[in-house]
């Protein structure tokens, strides 16, 4: 009986330990946009909604878009630029 409690308790550790490296992977990334995207970069998604923007996150020890609240930035020109390109 001692004996297979040892054996048991072994086996486990043996698990847990063979486990640990697929466990703490550190280079996670997502794929968004053609891309491999590293974890905890955001990066604008097109969804069915329109376009997102998404975090790299990860959940459950998988990595996940987390859809941020925040619209995706935009570049624009000034009202004073367009009338000069108009213009020429």
């Amino acid at each position: 009986m001692v004996l297979r409690s040892v054996l048991f308790s072994t086996v486990i550790v043996a698990m847990a330990v063979l486990a640990h490296p697929a466990l703490s992977a550190d280079n996670c990334s997502c794929r968004g946009n053609g891309e491999d995207i590293p974890e905890g970069q955001t990066v604008c998604l097109k969804t069915a909604s329109g376009v997102k923007l998404a975090r790299c996150e990860r959940v459950l020890n998988n990595t996940s878009w987390k859809i941020l609240d925040k619209d995706c930035p935009t570049a624009s020109l000034p009202q004073s630029a367009i009338l000069l390109f108009d213009h020429g």
